[in-house]
């Protein structure tokens, strides 16, 4: 098998188990929040946290990389 067939077939199944475990681990750090006793509340705080951190990381990253 060459190597350009043996990527062409790796790389779209490491996508997925990459996206899977992501939201599959984000998934668990959700219901593990909601079990607390801060239930729904803590699920909101941190989807908030993610919403607005990672954008906003992501602005500083591409300064510093811009410099």
């Amino acid at each position: 098998m060459s190597q350009r067939m043996w990527f062409a077939m790796i790389f779209p199944i490491l996508a997925i188990l990459t996206i899977a475990i992501f939201a599959g681990g984000l998934g668990v750090i959700f219901m593990v929040i909601n079990s607390t006793p801060i239930h729904e509340t803590g699920v909101i705080i941190l989807g908030m946290v993610i919403l607005i951190f990672v954008p906003l990381g992501a602005y500083f990253i591409q300064r510093v990389i811009e410099k």
